[in-house]
């Protein structure tokens, strides 16, 4: 059956590993990126590959929190959850923010396949909008920061 979630559920699915109609899957974008590169900053940049990966995973987390029902969960807005800048350089922690992403990939899926069509409109509990709206969001919010990613590699 198609259903919306179903949809919504292949978007993320292909987000993450292809194949996408614009261009680079997330998964092909962090590929071979070393990780003295994912930290490197040029100047015309306010964040690292590395920071921009730990930012995705804020963001799924605060999905995946209130998917498993948790809704106090929070993150505040330029924080420093939300945009880390406290953390060691090295390839250990690089290593460890890739593994995040895709534990959190998985456990989207997952947690995902139990949502039901009837359930999007519905607001998320505590927030101002729709389940439907925040995860687009997050798709959108991927996409956005895999592009700045690409960039940062070249």
């Amino acid at each position: 059956m198609n259903t919306e979630t179903t949809r919504i559920q292949k978007l993320l699915k292909r987000n993450w590993d292809g194949p996408m109609w614009h261009g680079t899957n997330l998964q092909e974008i962090l590929k071979d990126i070393s990780w003295e590169k994912a930290y490197h900053k040029p100047a015309n940049f306010s964040h690292n590959i590395y920071e921009y990966v730990k930012h995705m995973s804020c963001w799924r987390k605060f999905v995946l929190e209130y998917l498993k029902e948790n809704n106090t969960y929070s993150v505040e807005i330029n924080s420093e959850t939300d945009w880390i800048t406290k953390y060691e350089i090295s390839e250990l922690s690089w290593l460890q923010a890739l593994n995040e992403l895709e534990t959190n990939q998985i456990e989207l899926v997952n947690a995902f396949e139990k949502f039901t069509d009837e359930k999007m409109e519905e607001l998320v509990p505590g927030k101002k909008f729709s389940w439907y709206v925040m995860i687009h969001g997050l798709v959108h919010h991927d996409i956005y920061h895999s592009a700045q990613i690409a960039v940062l590699k070249k």
